[in-house]
C-alpha cells in the first residue's frame, strides 16, 4: 500500500509538471533572449505523457550517429570497420543460438509443467516465496523465476531493479545504433520511456534504408542489441570471478571496502533492508545493529543469523532459562499450553522438573541480569525454579544496539524473509550499503541475460521475429510483393505468402506457449 501511494504521487507529480512546463503557442514573436538550453530542448526533444506512460524522444544524438557512420565509411577506418563487422557477425551466430535456445527452453518448461500438473497431480508445485536475490530457489518446475517487487523480492529492491533495467536496455540500444552506423542506416530519434514503473530505451531507424539492406546486414543490426547484452553478461561474470581471485590472493578488496564501510561483525549485524509490510517496521529501521537472537550472539564472522532463523540450517543452541518464583509458577495454570494460538498475555513455559505453566513473558524475558539467568536447577534459589518458553510458543528475543529488547511472536523464518542484514555498515550517510551494491551486481547480471534471451523470442515487436525474417531473406531472398500496374494494388508472391504465414505461425506458436505456461503457473498457485 505504501509503495502504491508513492507510485501514484509520482505520476500525479509528472502530470502536473508536464502541464505546467508544456509551452503554449505565442501570439507575438518571441524575444532573442530565450535561453539556449530551452531552445535546444524545444527543437530536438519531445516529452509525451499519457496516463501512466512518460516518453522522452530526442533527435539530439542523430548528428553524432551520422558522424560515427561517416567515420566507419572512411577508407582510413577499414581495419576498424573489419573488426566491428566481425564482432557483429559473431552477434548473428549468438542471436541464432539464443533464438533456438529461447524457443527450446520455453517448449521444454511448458511441456514439463503441463505433464507434471495434468498427469502427475501428486507432485508438489511450490508457489512464489519472498526472498532476497541470493535466496531465490530454482527447480525443474519453476525454471522461470519472475522478479516482482513485493512478491518475490522486497519493495526496497525496486530502485535497484529499475536502474539495472535502464542501464542494460541502454547497452542493448547502443548495440543497434553502432551496428546501424556500420551500414550507414540513419536514426530518426532515440529516447527513454517509463510505463508505470518499467523503464525502456529505444532507437528508431529509417524504415526505407533498413528495407534496402540485404538479409545478412539487417541480421547484424537486429542481433546487435541482444549480442551487447550477452557480451555485458560475460564481462560481468569474468569481472566478478577475477575480483574474487584478486581478493583471495591480495586482500585488496577488503582494504577498499574499509575506506567507505565499517566491519561491525564484532558487534553484530546491521539491517540493510526491511519489507514494507513487515510488522517489525514499527520497532526496527535500516541501519540498526542487531547484536543477538535469544542467547545467540551475532558478534561472529559466521552467518549465525541464517543458521538460527532458517530451520533448514540446524544449530546447537544451549538451554538457558530464567529464575522465577516457585510459588508463582506452581499457582499458574497450564491451559495455555494446550492452546493452538497462544498470546503474549499468558505464554507457556516449561521448567526443569516442575512441569509447565502459563506466565506473562514480558517481565521475565526482558530481564538480562545474569543473576536471574539459569542453566540448571542449582542456578536458582530454593524459592525459585528455572523456566524457559516452551518450544511451541514461537517467541524470539532480538537484542538491538541502543534499544530495548524486542520480543517477536511467530515463526522465526519470517524474520529471515523480512529483514536483510549485512556485516558492513556505511561510514557516511550518502554511501549505499554493501548489500545494496551486491544486489545491484546480481540484478545487473540477471537483467542483461534476461534481455538477451527474451528479446530473441520470435514474438511481434521483438528482435527475435525480425531476426527470423532477416535470416529467411538471407537464405532465400524473396520479393514479397509487387505493385499491379493496372490496379495499383500490392500483390504478394506465392513464396512471400508462405514466408509471411510461417513467420506468423512461429510468432503465434511462441505466444501460445507463453500464455499456456502463465496459465498453468497461475492455476498451480491457486
Amino acid at each position: 500500500m505504501h509503495a502504491f501511494s508513492i507510485i501514484s504521487l509520482f505520476w500525479v507529480f509528472v502530470h502536473v509538471v508536464h502541464r505546467l512546463w508544456k509551452p503554449k503557442a505565442a501570439l507575438l514573436p518571441t524575444s532573442n533572449s530565450v535561453s539556449r538550453y530551452r531552445s535546444w530542448l524545444e527543437r530536438s526533444t519531445t516529452v509525451t505523457v499519457n496516463i501512466i506512460q512518460l516518453k522522452i524522444q530526442t533527435t539530439a544524438f542523430n548528428s553524432k550517429h551520422d558522424k560515427l557512420a561517416g567515420k566507419l565509411k572512411n577508407w582510413r577506418s577499414r581495419r576498424l570497420r573489419t573488426w566491428i563487422t566481425a564482432f557483429y557477425s559473431m552477434g548473428v551466430a549468438a542471436g541464432i543460438c539464443g533464438l533456438i535456445l529461447g524457443v527450446g527452453v520455453l517448449l521444454w518448461i511448458t511441456c514439463d509443467f503441463l505433464l507434471v500438473r495434468v498427469l502427475s497431480s501428486s507432485k508438489a508445485l511450490s508457489s512464489h516465496q519472498k526472498r532476497d536475490v541470493a535466496g531465490i530457489q530454482y527447480d525443474a518446475g519453476n525454471f522461470i523465476q519472475p522478479v516482482i517487487p513485493g512478491v518475490t523480492v522486497p519493495w526496497t529492491h525496486l530502485p535497484v531493479i529499475l536502474i539495472a533495467v535502464c542501464f542494460c536496455q541502454t547497452v542493448h540500444e547502443l548495440g543497434h545504433a553502432v551496428a546501424g552506423a556500420l551500414y550507414s542506416v540513419p536514426i530518426l530519434s532515440s529516447g527513454l520511456s517509463l510505463t508505470l514503473v518499467i523503464p525502456s530505451a529505444f532507437i528508431t531507424f529509417s524504415t526505407e534504408t533498413m528495407s534496402s539492406l540485404n538479409g545478412l546486414s539487417r541480421s547484424k543490426i537486429i542481433a546487435a542489441g541482444p549480442w551487447h547484452n550477452l557480451v555485458l553478461w560475460i564481462l560481468l561474470v569474468v569481472l566478478g570471478r577475477t575480483a574474487v581471485l584478486v581478493e583471495r590472493t591480495t586482500g585488496i578488496g577488503t582494504v577498499l571496502i574499509s575506506l567507505g564501510w565499517k566491519d561491525i561483525s564484532k558487534e553484530g549485524r546491521v539491517i540493510v533492508g526491511l519489507d514494507d509490510d513487515s510488522s517489525l517496521n514499527t520497532v526496527l529501521r535500516v541501519g540498526s545493529v542487531i547484536t543477538a537472537l535469544d542467547d545467540i550472539s551475532l558478534a561472529d564472522e559466521e552467518d549465525r543469523w541464517s543458521q538460527y532463523l532458517n530451520p533448514e540450517l540446524p544449530m546447537d543452541v544451549p538451554w538457558y532459562g530464567w529464575c522465577v518464583s516457585r510459588e508463582l509458577f506452581q499457582e499458574s495454570s497450564s491451559e495455555c499450553c494446550q492452546d493452538e494460538h497462544p498470546t503474549l498475555d499468558h505464554l507457556c513455559f516449561e521448567s526443569l522438573g516442575h512441569g509447565k505453566g502459563c506466565l506473562n513473558p514480558i517481565p521475565i524475558l526482558s530481564t538480562s541480569d545474569p543473576q536471574y539467568r539459569c542453566h540448571r536447577r542449582g542456578d536458582c534459589n530454593d524459592d525459585a525454579v528455572c523456566v524457559q518458553p516452551d518450544s511451541s510458543s514461537s517467541i524470539l528475543r532480538l537484542s538491538v544496539q541502543g534499544h530495548d529488547l524486542i520480543l517477536w511472536h511467530g515463526p522465526r523464518n519470517e524474520i529471515w524473509e523480512q529483514v536483510l542484514v549485512a556485516r558492513y555498515a556505511p561510514r557516511f550517510w550518502f554511501i549505499p550499503t554493501v548489500r545494496l551494491l551486491g544486489d545491484f551486481w546480481i540484478y545487473l547480471q540477471m537483467t542483461t541475460l534476461s534481455l538477451f534471451v527474451f528479446n530473441l523470442l520470435p514474438l511481434p515487436f521483438l528482435d527475435g521475429s525480425q531476426l527470423l525474417s532477416a535470416l529467411m531473406d538471407h537464405v532465400k531472398p524473396i520479393s514479397e510483393s509487387s505493385i499491379d500496374s493496372e490496379s495499383g494494388i500490392a500483390q504478394w508472391s506465392v513464396a512471400g505468402l508462405w514466408k509471411r504465414r510461417f513467420e506468423r505461425l512461429v510468432q503465434f506458436g511462441t505466444l501460445g506457449m507463453i500464455t499456456l505456461y502463465m496459465f498453468l503457473r497461475v492455476w498451480a498457485s491457486v
